[in-house]
């Protein structure tokens, strides 16, 4: 049974979570999974003048998209993703279905998808970090920091570790040793049991000792 979603606002982590396969390094962790909340209760001031069916079809097409991407059907997932982005734009379905073509190595038009995000929502960290993952990816190690550095210090972006740890990883692909340690004892900081960073800082600190 799908949730009676009103007024959601899809946001990534959160207290109440619900896991789902780790598959990439926007979201690859020590934990089981990665997570996505539904939050009921925080108004958006863009949906006064959309009809709750409109809103909430937009949604539940969201929600199919992400059961689709999560069992591996991306076409599917981009249609559906499409679908309500046509319905009604989110920062998060753009996000989302960037984070689907990436998975069929369409990473450019991932970036593109990441991108039309920030425009709709500055404040939701998490396709900044997204974007300086893909960045590293392809080797762009200088392209990724900005975006990076715009993810850690974003408002709405959890859980907040990753984009420190991506940060490092673009300053090791730069040879940048010591800014790359800090941001991985930065992320160890947020948390502790991380044990991406906790390996790439145990590498690291032998390689340069």
């Amino acid at each position: 049974m799908k949730p009676s979603w009103n007024t959601t606002i899809l946001s990534i982590c959160g207290p109440n979570f619900h896991p789902i396969p780790v598959t990439k390094y926007r979201f690859l962790s020590g934990t089981p999974g990665t997570f996505v909340l539904l939050t009921l209760a925080r108004p958006c001031a863009n949906y006064v003048s959309m009809s709750m069916e409109t809103l909430t079809r937009a949604w539940e097409v969201l929600q199919d998209a992400y059961q689709a991407q999560m069992e591996g059907d991306y076409d599917r997932a981009v249609e559906l993703y499409q679908s309500s982005l046509e319905l009604h734009p989110t920062a998060e379905a753009h996000t989302f279905l960037g984070w689907t073509y990436h998975f069929q190595g369409r990473i450019e038009e991932a970036i593109a998808e990441c991108k039309l995000a920030i425009g709709l929502d500055p404040e939701f960290g998490n396709p900044y970090n997204d974007i300086g993952a893909y960045l590293i990816e392809l080797g762009r190690f200088e392209e990724a920091i900005p975006w990076l550095e715009q993810a850690t210090a974003a408002r709405r972006y959890e859980p907040r570790h990753f984009p420190h740890y991506n940060l490092g990883r673009a300053y090791l692909g730069k040879e940048m040793y010591s800014h790359a340690i800090r941001c991985f004892q930065e992320a160890l900081e947020i948390e502790p049991r991380y044990s991406l960073a906790k390996q790439a800082l145990t590498s690291l600190r032998r390689m340069v000792n």
